[in-house]
């Protein structure tokens, strides 16, 4: 199965394609290029590949949280590859990629994004993914993130990492992993791909406006 991933969610944008459960090659840009570069990237992504538009059987896009700009650009080009070809969309959400990227740690996790205000949206993760569900995600202040932190040992992680104050980063209950702060097409790709394997259906195709 040939899929195309695209994640615009966050600061850093990127496009993979997959074959089954493999990535095949990711090109990645800023948020800031995204309307300039997404089309033509995609354009690049397939050329190299040898892979021609009509070849693709599925598309991956995730639903947020995220900028307004990029989620809307992620799921207007899905729908716009969509329907132009025979290709299916599964939606995927950008904490729930983040968190399928670090299952292997196998340890309670806080995936953050930046809602501004001194405030995140906050998704819980217990250390063993969850395939037939989407992470919850709420609103919260500095001060319950603090608080939060404080009360067990946790993976903290997603793109709000840069935004909150560093006495939460230096907690000595928190340990902070960069590597997996963005959401990526890849691996949205590939919990798409392992998700349609157990059977569990797409997330609605609804965004989730972030800020």
């Amino acid at each position: 199965m040939k899929v195309l991933s695209i994640e615009t969610t966050s600061e850093v944008c990127s496009v993979a394609l997959l074959e089954d459960d493999k990535i095949c090659s990711e090109h990645r840009f800023q948020t800031s290029d995204a309307a300039r570069r997404l089309i033509s990237s995609i354009d690049i992504l397939l050329k190299e590949n040898n892979v021609k538009p009509s070849e693709l059987e599925l598309l991956v896009v995730s639903y947020g949280p995220g900028q307004w700009t990029g989620v809307r650009l992620g799921m207007g080009a899905a729908k716009g590859i969509a329907a132009g070809t025979e290709a299916k969309i599964f939606c995927v959400g950008a904490m729930d990629s983040i968190f399928f990227g670090i299952r292997e740690f196998k340890m309670p996790a806080f995936c953050i994004i930046n809602a501004y205000r001194e405030e995140v949206y906050l998704s819980s993760f217990n250390g063993r993914f969850a395939y037939k569900r989407n992470y919850p995600i709420k609103r919260i202040k500095f001060e319950e993130l603090d608080r939060l932190c404080g009360e067990k040992n946790v993976l903290l992680t997603g793109s709000g990492i840069f935004s909150i104050p560093d006495k939460i980063k230096k907690c000595k209950s928190v340990n902070v992993v960069e590597r997996y702060s963005s959401p990526s097409a890849g691996i949205n790709g590939l919990l798409a791909i392992e998700k349609i394997r157990r059977g569990v259906p797409s997330a609605p195709l609804k965004p989730f406006y972030g800020r």
